[in-house]
């Protein structure tokens, strides 16, 4: 891809880099499969459901105690880790379940966050999860095997700075409603959208050709901004800073 190519290429060993990530990779395979094979010997693997995710994109070899770790791939997916890019945020989500959740199968179509997994696995084993204050979904039927359509669009935000390319660097608030991905700064403007279903490379601004749902998730994405605690670094950004200086900022505060 054109976002992993150039990566790599500007690598500093990638062929040395990459044995350390795949010793890696095989090491995390052989605890979770000795996982398995003990509750499979404890007779409860039949009445456990097991995650595998992550809670971000692959890290950056630029970080400089991350070199190795760095070598990890998005795919065709532009961002790694700290963008809001689909790279940065967009991970795999393996889940099994003997007899409950079919095996073999691959959903590319549902659209599931971590503020999803407690009403989802609530309801996988039969627990009531109704408290108003709750932000995710019940997809448990994605699980099943069925279909699943959220009923509200996922957000982010994120207003640190970003390492590497800076065109990973996206503005700080993001929206994903069914197969549209939108970014805006706090202002409203500043804005990209993308349809990730056919451009999951994010290549190509639509935002020019969808004014209407342009507006509609500006509005979507400034109504939950107001719904987050504050925040002085927000203000700080908000009110002009430079987000590529954060780090600066938060270091002479700590000095402080």
């Amino acid at each position: 891809s054109k976002w992993m190519g150039e990566y790599i290429e500007a690598a500093r060993s990638p062929a040395e880099q990459l044995k350390t990530y795949l010793a890696a990779i095989a090491e995390v395979d052989r605890q979770v499969g000795r996982l398995r094979e003990a509750l499979a010997e404890l007779h409860l693997i039949e009445n456990t459901i097991l995650v595998f995710s992550s809670d971000n994109g692959p890290e950056d070899y630029n970080i400089g105690n991350a070199s190795n770790a760095g070598l990890g791939s998005p795919g065709p997916l532009r961002g790694r880790k700290r963008s809001l890019y689909e790279g940065g945020i967009r991970v795999l989500f393996i889940a099994a379940w003997p007899g409950k959740i079919p095996a073999g199968r691959v959903d590319n179509e549902t659209l599931m966050s971590g503020v999803d997994l407690m009403p989802t696995l609530a309801a996988l084993t039969g627990i009531r999860c109704e408290a108003p204050a709750i932000d995710g979904e019940d997809l448990s039927s994605a699980l099943r095997g069925e279909s699943a359509v959220r009923k509200h669009p996922l957000h982010w935000e994120w207003f640190f700075e970003v390492v590497g390319n800076p065109d990973y660097f996206a503005p700080p608030l993001a929206v994903r409603d069914g197969r549209w991905k939108f970014y805006c700064d706090y202002a409203g403007k500043s804005v990209q959208l993308f349809d990730v279903t056919r451009d999951p490379s994010e290549l190509t601004d639509l935002s020019a050709q969808h004014p209407d749902v342009i507006n509609r998730l500006r509005t979507s994405a400034l109504e939950w901004l107001k719904s987050l605690p504050p925040a002085p670094l927000r203000t700080a950004v908000a009110n002009g800073a430079d987000r590529m200086k954060l780090l600066d900022i938060r270091e002479s505060r700590k000095e402080q």
